[in-house]
């Protein structure tokens, strides 16, 4: 081969690396992050201002934006998926060509020869890998949007457990202090010569059974705290000047339709789409594990003296790749079982997060629109018979005790609901998932 032909050769492969690289595109990452951001409906980060969200009581929409912007974890595992997505992309790109040079000194002379060898069945398969790494790529599209839903629906669930938590011990001191007023009471009684010993006894229990009670609120009140806060990536400053509502919020006025809920089994859902890009690259590596395993090519171009070229050829003389074949089939096939079976499970899965997500609607309307009203009215009469001396003081302290208890029972259904509606919201995208 000429120096000319040479030098072709070198500006044949430099080509061919960079049309390489122009058709796969370099990686941007911000796009690709936003992207999955807007995938799931989750709030814009860029803008927040995370000082700011600590000088009023956090909401669920801010606990998100804080947990997106705020979390080191959740930083963690964006850069995961960063490598992934580099390496996913590098997959699809050309082998480099590869230069050798060698210089030789003899009786004759001085003997310099130079190399460019080619990957020729690389170079041929290099459509397969593009395809290959392109289901790679919408692969960890998916796991990516997976990950922020999970960590959005964490989130979401960690704040209602942490709000219901506060509130619940407010009213665990509730019963605390007219427990403490009944024990009183009956002390004062009972030195006096009204009460006997097993009334004051029976008071005093109940004054301890709520002490107990308050303390298990206080320190359930504190994980649940501290759950959020680790999922917000506070540090102890910003853990100190973290605010929650003093209340979850009310229940929406209607329930989500079964229609509603029904109508996002598509192809748009992440567990489909994941199952699919999963089948999709499996079935791109079976075409390309067909031609690798029959032969390897690889063509080397030479100059000096002699000029030519070199060509090297595996022979399949051992191993044919059938194995390697029957393996790829086989991959490629439980992809496709596992695609049908993703799209079995994912009617499923929404049948079963509706179903608890109105349940816990249901149980919460009830305890608001009946148990708690009904209650209420109960102490409106047992108060209005204790105005006309038909009960006593203690009587009347029991009765309040007994509504608390009630309304501490309704926080617990509203608390429910919110649960079911954060994992409900996870399933519809295409995250199962379950309330804890």
């Amino acid at each position: 081969m000429t120096l000319d032909g040479f030098r072709l050769v070198k500006v044949l492969s430099a080509f061919l690396t960079a049309w390489s690289l122009a058709a796969c595109g370099s990686l941007d990452w911000s796009a690709e992050r936003a992207a999955a951001l807007r995938a799931v409906e989750a709030p814009i980060i860029e803008s927040t201002d995370v000082d700011a969200l600590f000088a009023a009581p956090l909401d669920r929409e801010a606990a998100l934006r804080l947990a997106l912007v705020n979390s080191p974890e959740f930083g963690r595992l964006l850069a995961w998926h960063q490598s992934e997505f580099a390496e996913a992309q590098a997959s699809g790109r050309l082998a480099n060509p590869r230069f050798s040079y060698e210089r030789l000194r003899s009786p004759e002379g001085l003997d310099i020869e130079r190399w460019v060898s080619l990957g020729v069945i690389d170079l041929l398969t290099w459509p397969q890998r593009r395809r290959l790494a392109a289901a790679d790529l919408e692969s960890v599209r998916v796991q990516l949007a997976m990950t922020v839903i999970d960590r959005m629906t964490e989130v979401r669930q960690a704040w209602v457990r942490a709000v219901a938590a506060s509130e619940k011990r407010g009213y665990a001191e509730r019963v605390l202090a007219s427990a403490e007023a009944s024990a009183e009471l009956a002390r004062r009684m009972e030195s006096a010569g009204n009460f006997n010993r097993l009334e004051r006894a029976r008071q005093q229990s109940y004054e301890a059974d709520a002490r107990a009670r308050l303390t298990l609120a206080r320190q359930h009140e504190l994980e649940e705290r501290e759950s959020l806060v680790r999922l917000l990536g506070l540090n102890a400053q910003q853990a100190a000047a973290l605010q929650l509502p003093a209340r979850l919020p009310d229940l929406p006025i209607e329930p989500r339709s079964p229609a509603d809920v029904s109508a996002n089994i598509n192809a748009t859902r992440l567990d489909l789409r994941l199952a699919n890009a999963t089948w999709q690259s499996l079935n791109a590596r079976r075409g390309l594990t067909s031609v690798n395993s029959l032969a390897e090519l690889e063509l080397a171009l030479r100059e000096g003296e002699p000029r030519g070229f070199e060509v090297e050829v595996m022979l399949p003389v051992f191993d044919l790749g059938d194995l390697q074949r029957t393996a790829a089939r086989a991959w490629a096939e439980s992809a496709m079982q596992a695609l049908k079976q993703t799209s079995i499970a994912a009617s499923s899965d929404l049948r079963v997060s509706y179903s608890a997500y109105r349940s816990a609607f249901d149980n919460a309307v009830h305890h608001r629109d009946v148990l708690v009203p009904l209650r209420r009215s109960m102490s409106e009469e047992a108060l209005l018979r204790y105005n006309g001396m038909l009960i006593g003081v203690f009587e009347l302290l029991a009765d309040a005790r007994d509504q608390i208890e009630t309304v501490v029972a309704a926080i617990e259904a509203q608390e429910r609901f919110w649960l079911a509606e954060a994992t409900l919201q996870s399933s519809l995208l295409g995250r199962p998932g379950v309330v804890r």
